[in-house]
């Protein structure tokens, strides 16, 4: 289910004052040279496969040195790579997408799709708001080669809005840049203050820069998932957090018990 490329028209959503407007952040400074670290190396390690392979046939001339062309090959391939995270990381870096918070509803302008000339734009006005469900997205992970290896994962909030227009149910997901910032509570008070459903979920469902489930997955998720808890309506997001992480995985777990045999997936 793909979003409506065409610009959103005027509603009273785009006229309306200003609450806040949430943009979305650069990597940090150390993350940005780690990934120019990793791919200096990527491209050193294609110049390598390529170069090495390629001056021993020029220097030796000998038929027997034609496998080394799986190498070459690999290099081409991990130098096409490279490049293109270069240029997805280039693209990313000029076009940040934006959730302005009106006291009329939400706007949004969505630059999801690598390449896009346009981005996506719309107006979701508080009638058009079904639910809002509090959930956890995935900044990065980390793999740890010592102490025993496993992953290290770093989380931030983020607000999945389920809205009605053009006849079928559709998602936004607004994006938060940790869990200290404090635009989460600017942004769940004003949810509160035009009575607006509010849930909870422990489900990663996204990751920064890509879905970690596709729109019609996650729209089937919260279509028919009984995990959603209620969002407390008085406290902070950081009050809040811990106590409803415990009860939704309790929640969840009384669930899978209650289900044995459906398969229920498992938990982040």
């Amino acid at each position: 289910m793909t979003p409506d490329p065409r610009p959103a028209p005027e509603t009273s959503v785009t006229g309306s004052p200003v609450v806040h407007v949430l943009r979305e952040q650069r990597e940090g400074l150390f993350w940005r040279g780690a990934a120019v670290v990793g791919l200096f190396f990527l491209a050193v390690l294609a110049g390598l496969f390529i170069g090495v392979p390629v001056y021993l046939m020029t220097a030796f001339r000998s038929p027997w040195l034609l496998f080394t062309l799986i190498p070459v090959a690999a290099g081409v391939l991990l130098l096409v790579k490279t490049v293109n995270l270069l240029r997805r990381g280039a693209w990313h870096d000029r076009h940040r997408s934006t959730c302005t918070l009106h006291e009329a509803g939400i706007e949004t302008t969505e630059w999801s799709t690598v390449g896009a000339d346009a981005p996506v734009r719309r107006s979701i006005p508080w009638a058009d708001v079904a639910s809002v469900v509090a959930s956890y997205r995935i900044v990065r992970r980390i793999i740890l080669v010592q102490n025993g290896g496993g992953a290290l994962t770093e989380s931030a909030p983020v607000l999945h809005v389920l809205f009605d227009q053009d006849g079928r149910r559709q998602i936004a997901s607004v994006h938060f840049s940790s869990h200290q910032d404090p635009a989460v509570d600017t942004w769940i008070t004003e949810l509160r203050k035009h009575g607006v459903e509010l849930g909870y979920t422990a489900r990663a469902l996204s990751w920064r820069r890509e879905t970690y489930l596709s729109t019609e997955a996650q729209l089937g998720y919260f279509a028919s998932t009984e995990e959603v808890i209620p969002f407390p309506a008085t406290g902070s997001w950081l009050e809040n957090a811990i106590r409803l992480e415990n009860r939704w995985h309790q929640h969840a777990e009384q669930l899978r018990d209650q289900r044995p045999a459906e398969g229920w997936p498992r938990t982040r």
